[in-house]
């Protein structure tokens, strides 16, 4: 049931239970979850999809049902959710959302009361009991409650200005925010108001058709916001959300997209210079497998660590919280500040950046340029059929593809299985990995040449696959 972030599949008012996400899925849902934490306290939140009301009632029904005392927020970010669980003294956190995804998709994530979302042993502890039908068994006075909890995202804001303390003496000229129709359409310029920002906003109505852009911010979808800085000579600053804002990416002052391990070194960087006592033990910077190795190649001159863990920000998290690094982050544009909380929060990033270029004499254009912008290539093949890739099939890959990266010249290859297949190699790396949600492989990689030599070797490689396999498009 579960995939890299919770559950995601398309809405059916009625159909498979395992094709789809159906309100008969969620009370089932509600129940395994209320038999998990015992009837304890649970915090719901949900997104902006028109089909997250049916799915809110119906897991409301099966958490209440298990005894549960259940405190809603209404229609908030997933960084809000969170972050209220501390405040709100819950024993679960639960957001309905999609996330990124097209509007016809809908899903839930769960979360532990740190902020952490649920690791994969807790996920496969609710799912078995969903499986089972070992559902907590109450008397008819013993069924939960039902609490509506007011101003959520005033708590949200005020809490990161509780730790961001910006120059009152300087500040970017203007700021333009596309929270994409999303659920951060309130919160997010509540909070640039209180930074006492110059902004505008785009696509800031609610609307869970998301009809201003496709709710991932991607390049593609951003084209129109790059498009308006270019020709607008007073905004020095971008930034654009996911549909439940749990991610951020940001823009220059030229319309330029900054990819997100870059955004992650260029915030790391500035963290560890402004505050040297990060280093050491505490400078530890964690990040997927998937990220670019630029991070690398400006931090670890610093002093500082870069861990590197399987795809997913509960992985960055939970590596986080084992080594105690002051920042995480992956390259869909999440970050993890553990001072705050533990899930991945694009308002504190933007609250940390507003800060960050409160004290600095440069512009975020003249200083993201000073990270280097390695050239980066994602591409995705549909899988013919639903199949997961075993480890030794990834092993397999490995080795058919070595003798054509020793025939281009790449040498000394380094494997890592952490998750699916990266290798290594001089002047970049080649991963190839099926997608935690969906039944696609992604092959990706960087080369430090140019754009050309990397979208040749990821071609090459995807060619290599798709001639031996069946299962890939």
């Amino acid at each position: 049931m579960f995939g890299t972030s919770g559950i995601r599949k398309v809405f059916s008012p009625y159909g498979n239970d395992i094709k789809q996400f159906t309100p008969s899925t969620a009370l089932k849902i509600g129940l395994a979850i209320g038999s998990y934490i015992k009837g304890k306290t649970v915090v719901i939140g949900r997104d902006i999809r028109t089909t997250a009301i049916p799915i809110e009632l119906a897991l409301n029904s099966g958490l209440i049902s298990a005894g549960c005392k259940v405190l809603t927020l209404g229609m908030v970010t997933t960084p809000t959710l969170a972050m209220s669980m501390k405040f709100l003294g819950g024993d679960c956190g639960v957001m309905i959302t999609a996330s990124h995804n097209t509007p016809e998709y809908i899903g839930i994530k769960l979360w532990n009361p740190s902020g952490l979302g649920f690791t994969p042993e807790q996920e496969l502890d609710v799912e078995n009991i969903y499986k089972k039908k070992a559902f907590r068994k109450i008397k008819w006075d013993e069924v939960g409650t039902f609490t509506h909890i007011n101003d959520i995202n005033t708590l949200h804001v005020d809490e990161i200005l509780k730790q961001i303390k910006c120059n009152p003496k300087n500040g970017i000229r203007q700021v333009i925010i596309d929270p994409g129709n999303g659920s951060s359409c309130e919160i997010a310029p509540l909070l640039l108001k209180r930074l006492r920002c110059k902004y505008v906003t785009l696509n800031s109505q609610p609307d869970g058709h998301f009809p201003g852009r496709l709710s991932e911010p991607s390049i593609e979808n951003l084209q129109i916001v790059s498009n308006i800085i270019k020709n607008s000579p007073n905004i020095d600053l971008g930034m654009a959300l996911d549909g439940d804002a749990d991610r951020v990416i940001f823009i220059d002052a030229n319309g330029e997209i900054i990819e997100s391990i870059r955004m992650l070194t260029f915030l790391a960087k500035k963290e560890l210079e402004r505050h040297p006592t990060k280093k050491g033990t505490a400078s530890h910077v964690m990040t997927p497998i998937n990220s670019s190795n630029v991070i690398e190649r400006t931090l670890e001159p610093l002093g500082c660590k870069v861990v590197r863990t399987p795809v997913g920000d509960i992985r960055v998290a939970i590596e986080i919280q084992k080594q105690g690094g002051f920042i995480g982050g992956e390259n869909s544009g999440t970050y993890i500040w553990p001072t705050f909380h533990m899930g991945p929060d694009s308002l504190v990033t933007i609250a940390k950046l507003i800060e960050i270029l409160s004290y600095e004499k440069k512009s975020f254009t003249e200083l993201i340029s000073e990270i280097p912008n390695f050239p980066f290539v994602k591409k995705e093949y549909p899988l013919t059929y639903d199949k997961s890739i075993t480890s030794e099939e990834y092993k397999e890959m490995g080795t058919m593809i070595e003798p054509w990266l020793h025939d281009q010249g790449f040498t000394e290859i380094r494997y890592n299985h952490i998750d699916g297949l990266r290798m290594d190699f001089e002047k970049g790396w080649i991963l190839i990995r099926r997608s935690g949600t969906s039944p696609i492989l992604r092959v990706e990689g960087e080369s430090t040449i140019d754009i050309k030599t990397t979208h040749k070797n990821i071609d090459a490689v995807a060619k290599i696959l798709m001639d031996t396999y069946d299962f890939i498009q």
